[in-house]
């Protein structure tokens, strides 16, 4: 009876042994929240936007989302590499953000790359839009002898 007792003991020592360690790390560890967590409402939860290629007339345009939040100024790295000619445009003046209701946004600034070369790299800048579109397209005109590229994302 002894031996028994002494088992059972030891028994329901370690299930509450087991039951508080994967408790804490179910609570502690895998829930822990994210720093991002709450704070990027115009980004579609749980992924970050894709880049997006277009590629014509000899030239590569990519575009990439790097910070889509509200009360924040919004932001587009773009990577342009002609096989020929200069990229001189002024991206500025050339491009623009549009919403699913076709309203337009003129970039703040270009930081990167100056115009001239066969490649260049940048951040285009946009202010903070005051509603959340449902719906986002970066256009760019005139690269590489193309009136228009564009770069769309779903932001549901």
């Amino acid at each position: 009876m002894k031996k028994s007792s002494v088992l059972l003991g030891a028994s329901l020592l370690a299930a509450g042994a087991l039951f508080v360690y994967f408790g804490f790390h179910h609570i502690f560890i895998l829930e822990k929240p994210t720093a991002a967590a709450g704070i990027s409402s115009a980004m579609p939860k749980g992924k970050a936007l894709a880049s997006r290629v277009d590629e014509q007339g000899g030239v590569s345009v990519e575009v990439r989302p790097l910070k889509i939040e509200p009360d924040a100024p919004w932001q587009f790295e773009v990577i342009i590499n002609a096989h020929s000619g200069d990229l001189d445009a002024d991206l500025t003046k050339q491009a623009a953000l549009y919403d699913e209701e076709s309203h337009f946004y003129k970039p703040l600034s270009w930081t990167g790359s100056p115009p001239g070369g066969h490649h260049r790299e940048g951040t285009l800048t946009f202010a903070p839009l005051e509603i959340r579109p449902k719906f986002l397209e970066l256009k760019i005109k005139n690269i590489g002898e193309i009136p228009v590229r564009t770069f769309s994302w779903d932001l549901k």
